[in-house]
């Protein structure tokens, strides 16, 4: 297995680089991939929890733990980087502000059959053995990464008004949650499953401007 390997990009389509990939000196000691749902709570009076519907996905998480350590480097070991520069080329790619993308970069970390496309969360140093003069020798780094998908790559996906995404919308002058059942999920006899995972008291007269959120729901 290669080396892991970090990449910082300016765009969330991740086709544009502004600082190449760089490999870390040693593998990380440890790396968890982490994967959830959201689901919309059904607060009926009365309720369980048997009823609660999908909402979205939630963004993958990275996380991963890697030591950079130069006690072991041999003295004529030219190559060898100090521990600092090391933790700052991570930072460059993780963390530092891209002033052409405005934020901070969106990052590709490759690893194995790891292919994670996200940005920065949290990053931890922890520096835990220094030299007589102060200068870190080995550091304990702790990277948090959120998975990100943009816009375009979403949409390519879902389709607007697929009935297999949630979305929130705003309820429009003169439209009824009836209607809006049917033209996204081509039943308005699901009226009654919007309303109560809205909490609203009923599904008549309700007010333009009202957001609803439309799950998941299929006709029955």
């Amino acid at each position: 297995m290669g080396k892991m390997s970090v990449t910082a990009y300016k765009d969330g389509d991740f086709n544009s680089v502004s600082k190449p990939a760089l490999e870390l000196p040693v593998n990380p000691a440890k790396v968890k991939l982490t994967k959830g749902i959201r689901y919309a709570e059904d607060k009926q009076l009365g309720s369980l929890n048997g009823s609660n519907a999908y909402v979205r996905y939630r963004p993958e998480t990275l996380y991963f733990e890697c030591l950079f350590d130069i006690t072991n480097a041999m003295e004529d070991d030219d190559e060898t980087k100090p521990v600092h520069d090391m933790v700052d080329a991570l930072e460059q790619r993780l963390y530092d502000y891209n002033t052409d993308a405005h934020r901070p970069s969106f990052v590709k970390v490759e690893y194995g059959d790891i292919t994670f496309f996200g940005q920065l969360k949290t990053l931890e140093t922890e520096y835990t053995l220094f030299d007589p003069d102060g200068i870190p020798l080995r550091a304990e780094l702790k990277v948090t990464l959120t998975g990100y998908c943009s816009q375009k790559e979403e949409k390519s996906h879902f389709s607007k008004r697929s009935p297999d995404v949630s979305r929130l919308v705003t309820l429009k002058e003169g439209q009824t949650l009836a209607a809006l059942c049917y033209e996204i999920y081509g039943d308005p006899l699901l009226v009654g499953q919007v309303a109560r995972l809205n909490n609203l008291n009923g599904y008549r007269n309700i007010p333009a401007g009202t957001k609803i959120l439309m799950p998941m729901l299929r006709k029955s």
